[in-house]
C-alpha cells in the first residue's frame, strides 16, 4: 500500500495552499459577521470591542514578534536593532553571588583536595567537553533577552523559510539544517564554557552601564511610572568622558521639586557616573529638565623654578626680587617703593636665605645711583658687597647704632634741604639712600645689651624710636629702609603702625603658624610652598586676596643673586667721595643736626660724638673690631657738627652715660640670657614662671628685680645680675625662714647630739 504524501495531498487542493488559506480565512469572517449580528445592539457593540481589542492585540503581538522585541511589551534590556543590550538593574541572571560582591580580585576560590587520576580525567572529557557545549548553547539561549531586535526577529522568522524550504526542497533544506546545527555545536564545543578557545568579551557603551541604573533611581524621586519609556526622559552619553558629553534629564512639569528632592537628583549623577558633573537647571522654560555637563578640568597648578636669575627693572623704584604665582600664571615679583609703604623685608629662620635676598635691594640701589648702609652684626652676611663704592658695611654695634642716627640725620636734612626756601646748593647733593639690617631682632638685643651693660644706661635706649621716624617719614626724602627679621613682630619696629611702612613682606623658609599670621595676619591662609626649595617662601604687598578679605599671598622663588653681586656692582658709578671716605652727608647743617639731637638725641651717637666711632668705615676698610665695637677708629676721623652742651646725657633717664674714652674697649658686650635660657645653664636654680613669680614677691619684700633689657617681648639679663638677685633673695628666706625644721630632721638631730655626747 502506498503512503500517503502530504505535500501532494494539499497540492491536490482546488487553489493550492492559497486556495486553502483563502478558504479558511472567508469561512473566519462568515463567523464573525454571524456573531456580530447576534443579541441586543449594547451585545453587539461590546462584541464589535473585543473583535477590535482581539485583532489589534494580535496585530501589535505579531509586529513585536517580526521585529524581535519582548512579546509582552516590556523591554528586559537595553537592546536596540543593531546592538545587544547590558543588563538591567538587578538583574537575576548577570548579577554577582552575594558572597562574592566587594572580594578582591586575588582572592582565591575555593579548590577541592580530591585531585582526580588522569585515567579518571580522560574517561570522563567526552562528558565534560559535551556538558560544557550544551552549557554554552543554554547561556546564549538564557541571554535572549539581550540578543539585538535583528538577531531576534532572524531566529523568531527563520521557521517560516526553513518550513518553506523543506515543503519545496526537503533535501536541501535538511543538508542546511545539518550544517547549521554541526556549526552551533561546535561553536558550543569551543566556547568558554567547554574547550576556551575562544571568548568574546561584550562592549557597553557608558549609556547602557549607566543609564538603567540612573533612570530607576531617577523615576523613583520624579514619580514618575515604572512603564515610562527611558529614552523620552534621560539621554547619557556612549562616552562620559568625550568632548562636548552631557547627560539630559527631562523634569516632568508636574513635579514640585524641593531643595531635598533637587539634592536628591543631583547626587543620583555625582554617585552613579563617573567623573565631576557640573548640573544646570532649566524650570522657567516652555519644558523643564537638568543637565550636567563635565566639571573643567583643573589648570594644572604652575611650578616656580628651583632658581630664577636677577634683572634690572630699569626704574628706581620697581625692584624686581624672583618669580611669583598669581592665580593659574607664574609673574615678575616687582616691589613698588614709591608707594605708600616704601620700605619692604624679608623673614626667615638663619639659613633660610634671607641674607641673599637682601643683596637684591643693594645692587638695585647702587645700579639706580643710591647710597647704600648695610648693618650687618654677624659681620659676614652681606660679604659680597663689601669694598664696593657706594656700599658701606657697619659691622660693630657702635658703628650700627652711629650709621642708625647718621641715616636718621641724613633723612631729616634732606627734608629740610627739599623746602620751599632751602639752599639749591645743598638740594643738588641729595642723593637716595637705602639702609639695609641684617638681623633686626639681633641687633636690637646687642644694642640695647650694649646701652645696659656697655655704656650703663638707664631707661630705655631711643634706637627703636629712631627707626620708627625713618620709617614713618622716609618716604618723602627717598630714605628707604630693607630689614632682614626672624619675625615681624611689632616690638622690633616700635609698633604697629611702624610695622605696616614695611609694604611688602617676604618670608622664606619654613614659617610656623605664629609668624604667619604676625607677618600676613591670623586670618590669612597658610601656602604650602615646598620649603626643601632654598629660598622659597610667600610675599605680601597689602594687595587684598580677590577670594576674599585678607592679604593676597603669593608664593614666591627670589632671585639668587649672590655670586653676580660683585659683577653688579663693579659695573656701577662711582658714589661720591664722602660717602666712600666715611663722612657724613654734606647737606647735614648744624642748624639740623641741633635740631635732630634736640629731637631725637642723636647726637652724642653720631661718629665723632661722645659715644659713637670716631668716623663711619670708608668703603674697602673692613673693621675688624669686636661686637662691642671698640676704641674710636684710626681711620679717617669726620668728628659729627655739633654744637656746645648737644652731647648730653641722651635721654636724660639716669645719670650721665659712661663715655667712649671711660669703657674698656677690650671688653666684649656682656652675654645675657632669658629666664628660659638661665634655666637651661643652670644660673637659676628653678623654672622661669617660677622665677618671675619670685620677682613679684621680691619687690614687695624690698628686693628689687634686677632690670635686664628687653627686644619688646622677651627680657634678658646678664649672669652677674642674676646671680645677685639669687644671692639676695637666698639670704632673705634664710634669714625670715621660721617655719621649724621637719619632724625626721629634727628626729635625726636629737640623735646626731645623743652620739655625740656619748
Amino acid at each position: 500500500m502506498e503512503a500517503l504524501d502530504p505535500r501532494g495531498l494539499v497540492d491536490g487542493l482546488p487553489g493550492g495552499v492559497l486556495g486553502l488559506g483563502g478558504g479558511g480565512l472567508f469561512a473566519a469572517l462568515v463567523v464573525v459577521a454571524v456573531l456580530a449580528n447576534q443579541g441586543s445592539p449594547g451585545d453587539r457593540e461590546r462584541f464589535n470591542r473585543s473583535i477590535e481589542q482581539f485583532f489589534g492585540t494580535v496585530a501589535a503581538g505579531i509586529g513585536r514578534y517580526v521585529m524581535g522585541r519582548e512579546l509582552t511589551g516590556e523591554a528586559r534590556s537595553e537592546a536596540t536593532w543593531w546592538r545587544a543590550g547590558a543588563p538591567l538593574p538587578d538583574d537575576r541572571a548577570t548579577e554577582t553571588p552575594v558572597e562574592q560582591l566587594g572580594a578582591r580580585p586575588g582572592t582565591p576560590t575555593a579548590v577541592s583536595f580530591d585531585k582526580p587520576s588522569k585515567a579518571r580525567r580522560a574517561a570522563t572529557a567526552p562528558v565534560r567537553l559535551l556538558g560544557g557545549a550544551l552549557a554554552g548553547i543554554w547561556r546564549v539561549l538564557r541571554a535572549w533577552s539581550r540578543w539585538p531586535y535583528a538577531a531576534r526577529s532572524v531566529a523568531r522568522l527563520a521557521p517560516l523559510p526553513l518550513a518553506w524550504g523543506w515543503w519545496r526542497f526537503p533535501a536541501g533544506t535538511e543538508l542546511a539544517l545539518c550544517v547549521i546545527a554541526l556549526t552551533a555545536f561546535i561553536a558550543a564545543l569551543t566556547s568558554p564554557a567547554a574547550l576556551g578557545w575562544w571568548r568574546i568579551r561584550p562592549v557597553w557603551t557608558d549609556g547602557q552601564i549607566y543609564g538603567p541604573g540612573v533612570w530607576v533611581a531617577a523615576r523613583q524621586i520624579l514619580r514618575m511610572e515604572d512603564t515610562e519609556p527611558r529614552a523620552r526622559w534621560l539621554s547619557v552619553p556612549d562616552d562620559v568622558r568625550a568632548d562636548g558629553a552631557r547627560i539630559v534629564l527631562r523634569i516632568p512639569a508636574s513635579w514640585i521639586g524641593g531643595p531635598e528632592a533637587v539634592g536628591a537628583i543631583e547626587r543620583l549623577i555625582e554617585e552613579r557616573v563617573p567623573g565631576e558633573w557640573v548640573p544646570k537647571w532649566e524650570r522657567t522654560g516652555r519644558e523643564h529638565y537638568v543637565q550636567w555637563t563635565p566639571a573643567p578640568k583643573p589648570t594644572p597648578k604652575p611650578v616656580l623654578p628651583e632658581y630664577v636669575p636677577w634683572k634690572w627693572t630699569g626704574d628706581p623704584r620697581r625692584v624686581f626680587v624672583g618669580l611669583a604665582i598669581e592665580g593659574d600664571s607664574i609673574v615678575d615679583a616687582v616691589i613698588q617703593t614709591q608707594s605708600a609703604t616704601p620700605h619692604w623685608g624679608v623673614a626667615g629662620a638663619t639659613g633660610s636665605g634671607k641674607s641673599t635676598v637682601l643683596y637684591i635691594p643693594v645692587v638695585h640701589g647702587r645700579m639706580n645711583g643710591e647710597l647704600i648702609d648695610i648693618l650687618d652684626t654677624k659681620r659676614n652676611s652681606l660679604v659680597e658687597a663689601e669694598g664696593y663704592s657706594g656700599v658701606r658695611i657697619h659691622k660693630t654695634v657702635r658703628e650700627c647704632i652711629a650709621a642708625f642716627a647718621e641715616f636718621l640725620t641724613s633723612m631729616m636734612a634732606a627734608e629740610a634741604a627739599m623746602q620751599k626756601g632751602a639752599d639749591p646748593a645743598l638740594r643738588a647733593q641729595l642723593v637716595p639712600r637705602t639702609l639695609v639690617i641684617d638681623e633686626l631682632p639681633t641687633l636690637i638685643k646687642f644694642a640695647y645689651t650694649w646701652w645696659r651693660y656697655g655704656l650703663k644706661g638707664k631707661g630705655t635706649p631711643p634706637f627703636l624710636d629712631w627707626l620708627s621716624i625713618i620709617l614713618l617719614q622716609g618716604r618723602s626724602s627717598n630714605h628707604r629702609v630693607v630689614v632682614g627679621t626672624q619675625q615681624f613682630a611689632n616690638a622690633f619696629f616700635g609698633g604697629t603702625m611702624e610695622r605696616a611702612q614695611i609694604g611688602t613682606k617676604i618670608a622664606v623658609g619654613q614659617q610656623d603658624r605664629v609668624s604667619w599670621g604676625v607677618a600676613f595676619g591670623q586670618s590669612t591662609p597658610v601656602l604650602g610652598y615646598d620649603t626643601e626649595v632654598q629660598g622659597r617662601g610667600a610675599y605680601s604687598d597689602q594687595r587684598k586676596s580677590p577670594d576674599a578679605d585678607y592679604l593676597y599671598v603669593r608664593e614666591i622663588q627670589p632671585s639668587y643673586i649672590t655670586p653676580e653681586v660683585g659683577n653688579f656692582l663693579s659695573m656701577c658709578q662711582q658714589a661720591p667721595e664722602w660717602f666712600d671716605a666715611g663722612a657724613m652727608a654734606p647737606w647735614i647743617t648744624p642748624e639740623v643736626l641741633d635740631e635732630v639731637n634736640a629731637t631725637a638725641a642723636t647726637a652724642a651717637f653720631l661718629p665723632g660724638g661722645k659715644y659713637g666711632p670716631a668716623a663711619l668705615p670708608p668703603v674697602g676698610s673692613a673693621s675688624a673690631r669686636g661686637i662691642a665695637g671698640g676704641s674710636p677708629s684710626s681711620q679717617q676721623t669726620t668728628p659729627a657738627l655739633t654744637t656746645g652742651g648737644a652731647t648730653g646725657s641722651a635721654t636724660g633717664a639716669g645719670p650721665e652715660l659712661v663715655p667712649a674714652e671711660d669703657e674698656d674697649q677690650a671688653e666684649a658686650v656682656v652675654e645675657t640670657y632669658s629666664l628660659a635660657q638661665a634655666f637651661e645653664r643652670g644660673i637659676i636654680p628653678h623654672k622661669p614662671s617660677t622665677i618671675r613669680t619670685y620677682f613679684k614677691r621680691g619687690e614687695k619684700r624690698g628686693i628689687k628685680a634686677p632690670e635686664g633689657i628687653t627686644d619688646g617681648q622677651t627680657s634678658f639679663y646678664s649672669e652677674e645680675e642674676l646671680t645677685a638677685w639669687l644671692a639676695e633673695w637666698q639670704a632673705w628666706q634664710d634669714k625670715n625662714n621660721t617655719a621649724p625644721p621637719p619632724r625626721k630632721s629634727a628626729e635625726a638631730d636629737k640623735e646626731n647630739e645623743g652620739a655625740s655626747s656619748a
